[in-house]
């Protein structure tokens, strides 16, 4: 298991939980490693609980057990976490989480529809537009070029304007 400096494990459950830093602290300090805390932050957003009612489960049993506990079915998790994985896409990016939620239930992933939403922000072209009408087989700068007349380069800086935090960074060396 990859092991993340103490610094990114704390901004990554704030960036996708809100978790603060001093509140991951604390959790950890009564003997709860990032994973339990990462874990239980998805579990206490998805049952709609405390995190601390959580992970007082997590001392005593496993993370099914707690998933029954807490009558967290399959198919709650993952329509919970689409909802939440909207609610972060317009926390960090601005596009709107009811749309990000309705591409997701069209079967979009979310780089995809970052990549419609970047696109959508510099041409006339709406999100729905750009995912119903690309498809896979087409490389995004090839796509965006031959549809719209979006150079490839300039994709490569708009992309950069709108990394994931989601995604644990590189430590530096």
């Amino acid at each position: 298991m990859l092991r993340l400096p103490e610094e990114e494990q704390y901004r990554l459950l704030w960036e996708k939980y809100g978790l603060t830093e001093e509140k991951a602290k604390q959790l950890k300090a009564q003997g709860f490693t990032y994973y339990d805390l990462d874990k239980a932050s998805m579990y206490a957003y998805v049952a709609q609980k405390p995190i601390e009612e959580v992970l007082e489960l997590r001392r005593e049993n496993p993370w099914m057990k707690i998933e029954l506990l807490l009558n967290i079915t399959p198919q709650l998790l993952h329509d919970r976490d689409l909802l939440r994985r909207s609610e972060c896409a317009e926390k960090w990016w601005g596009v709107k989480a009811d749309l990000v939620y309705r591409m997701f239930m069209e079967g979009y992933p979310i780089h995809y529809i970052r990549m419609a939403y970047i696109l959508s922000l510099h041409s006339d072209w709406t999100v729905e537009d750009i995912l119903h009408t690309r498809k896979r087989s087409k490389k995004w700068a090839v796509w965006a070029q031959e549809n719209m007349g979006i150079a490839p380069e300039d994709i490569k800086i708009w992309i950069k304007q709108f990394p994931d935090p989601s995604v644990a960074r590189k430590p530096k060396e």
